[in-house]
């Protein structure tokens, strides 16, 4: 989801008076973004890494420098939308299935805000069970690929955006835009074979993974619907998995633009607490029709 997409849904959440501050009051642009009858954070909007600004009663994306040589202004609207927690993802499933007509497939009065509509029932949008994000970003139909753009090599600033050791030893950035401050994110599906970044002057690839999805390794974490287990897929046999249905970390997958590519792989695991944010997490949509 995009800086502008998780902005749209924002304004209309303002409207409808969904928006609270931490103590509970109506938010009016002074604090961070809360919802929910148990108040859980959603959007870290005065973090300085944010991209989303709030401004004359409205949100919406940021402009930041960057390019060769470092004078570009790049729009941050198609860049991924970062410092939303695992709540911020969950509230814009509800609001954009509300705005749509669509059946909400969380419980936003309960604490957690426990899943309602599960998989294989038809609702709303919701995030990505590990199963489906993992078959979204791996399987073909006869082989798990490694990388989420259906290859097994590491390789490949045309195709990813991820961190590097450069010959130096030095830490580097694929930071195909050369933007001058973090976050290092690319616009959704920019390794799509027609765009050249224009810091190295880098010709992209296309890299989409078996079901057609960009960026499913690199650019940014995405949070699933799951709770957290290390022990859950040991060892047993299972169909379309929903997931431990208890735990305290919520599980985030596909590495970012600021780890290095062993964390990319479409198998790797990780989680996060779900009131937690960063700079390097996003999420994606699911839905079952």
């Amino acid at each position: 989801m995009t800086n502008k997409q998780y902005c749209d849904v924002l304004n209309w959440a303002l409207a409808q008076g969904y928006l609270k501050g931490r103590t509970g009051a109506v938010w009016t642009g002074a604090d961070y973004l809360y919802s929910g009858d148990d108040l859980q954070p959603l959007l870290f909007i005065f973090y300085v890494d944010c991209n989303i600004q709030y401004s004359m009663g409205v949100f919406a994306p940021k402009t930041c420098s960057g390019g060769t040589p470092y004078s570009t202004s790049n729009p941050m609207d198609m860049h991924p939308v970062l410092d939303v927690s695992w709540y911020g993802a969950v509230a814009f499933c509800n609001w954009l299935s509300e705005m749509e007509g669509l059946r909400s497939c969380y419980d936003m009065t309960t604490a957690g805000w426990p899943l309602v509509v599960a998989p294989p029932n038809s609702g709303g949008y919701r995030l990505p069970t590990e199963a489906e994000w993992e078959r979204a970003a791996a399987w073909d139909g006869s082989k798990h690929w490694i990388y989420g753009f259906m290859s097994d090599s590491p390789k490949g600033k045309d195709r990813y955006n991820y961190a590097y050791t450069s010959e130096n030893g030095s830490a580097n950035y694929v930071n195909p835009l050369g933007l001058t401050g973090k976050p290092y994110t690319s616009p959704v599906g920019w390794f799509n074979g027609v765009n050249v970044s224009p810091f190295g002057n880098i010709i992209t690839v296309n890299s989409v993974s078996p079901v057609g999805a960009y960026d499913m390794s690199g650019n940014v974490w995405e949070w699933c619907g799951d709770w957290y287990s290390g022990t859950y897929y040991s060892g047993e046999s299972m169909t379309n998995p929903t997931g431990p249905n208890t735990g305290s970390y919520r599980a985030i997958r596909g590495g970012c633009w600021s780890v290095n590519n062993a964390l990319c792989r479409t198998a790797r695991r990780d989680l996060g607490g779900p009131a937690g944010a960063s700079e390097d997490l996003g999420f994606r949509l699911a839905r079952t029709p």
